[in-house]
């Protein structure tokens, strides 16, 4: 497999001939290299500092991962909010000068008002934009699952498919995708409210790391898989999960981490070992998923082809 092809870029001109806008927001943690490639317009969530309002796409991440440490411990937490109704009113209008419908794929209802907020944007702008059609998918996820699901939607556009062609296949996708993590510490997600299923292993005084699961699957919400001392054994855990639900079948996956590079790469290495990957990205954690998950935290998304 060349290398476009396993960092999952493409250049396909057909993307320029697309009658559907596809958009999601940065909780797919799609990096400008990644949309730019596949005609994906991304929306940025918030993130409030000391008073300020900052897109989470525009702060510097290696800056922000040196003060999440002392921020925790003045429990002087940044805030986190979606997209707002005024930002997607904003993205359909720019799409609808262009193309004739948009499919938006947003992050689970479950952990944010991203889906609220788009469906009530679309409500609003319906008169205003004629005969621009607009559906909105809850991806039921996050982080790369999101991500995968975007993409395929946006290759079916690129295809010259129609919105209720590639609805059905975001849709599909949606039940298809995979997405399983690692935390080393359940103190942020339990600050932040989004700990799920996973609460009680939160009050633990047993000093582990936490494999996780959140996909269309466990209904959008995190429930728990396992613990271990180590990362190393949740990796090889992670791997077995991926050969449990998938067998033999060729890959496509994403990986997401907050600030570890090299255990990102240690993990697509063992990945590319064990299964034949038809498109493999790794990309970094922005803030807004670092505030809930912390530092270090490794995602794995992926799902097989038929």
């Amino acid at each position: 497999m060349d290398e476009a092809k396993l960092n999952g870029l493409t250049n396909d001109k057909e993307v320029n001939m697309k009658k559907v806008a596809v958009m999601t927001d940065s909780v797919s943690l799609l990096t400008q290299e990644i949309a730019e490639a596949h005609g994906i317009k991304v929306i940025p969530t918030h993130i409030t500092m000391d008073g300020k309002d900052y897109l989470d796409t525009d702060i510097n991440l290696s800056e922000f991962y040196a003060q999440l440490p002392q921020l925790r411990e003045a429990e002087k937490f940044p805030t986190t909010s979606s997209p707002s109704i005024s930002d997607y009113l904003e993205a359909y209008r720019e799409l609808g000068k262009k193309v004739k419908s948009i499919l938006c794929v947003t992050y689970s209802p479950r952990l944010g008002m991203a889906y609220n907020a788009a469906t009530q944007a679309k409500e609003m702008v319906r008169g205003e934009l004629g005969k621009v059609a607009i559906e909105i998918i809850n991806s039921g996820t996050c982080c790369g699952a999101q991500m995968l699901i975007a993409l395929e939607a946006a290759k079916a556009a690129a295809k010259g498919k129609s919105l209720s062609e590639i609805t059905e296949i975001a849709n599909n996708m949606v039940t298809q995708v995979s997405q399983i993590f690692i935390v080393e510490d359940l103190y942020y997600l339990a600050k932040g409210g989004r700990i799920g299923k996973a609460r009680h292993w939160a009050s633990s005084t047993i000093s582990t790391k936490s494999l996780l699961g959140l996909d269309a699957s466990t209904g959008g919400v995190i429930v728990p898989l396992t613990r271990a001392k180590t990362k190393t054994k949740l990796m090889e855990k992670m791997l077995e999960i991926v050969k449990e639900r998938n067998g033999n079948k060729k890959l496509h996956a994403v990986i997401n981490h907050a600030n570890v590079p090299d255990e990102a790469e240690e993990l697509k290495r063992r990945l590319l070992s064990r299964f034949d990957c038809a498109e493999l990205y790794v990309t970094p954690v922005l803030p807004l998923i670092a505030i809930h998950n912390g530092p270090g935290c490794i995602w794995l998304a992926w799902y097989g082809e038929d």
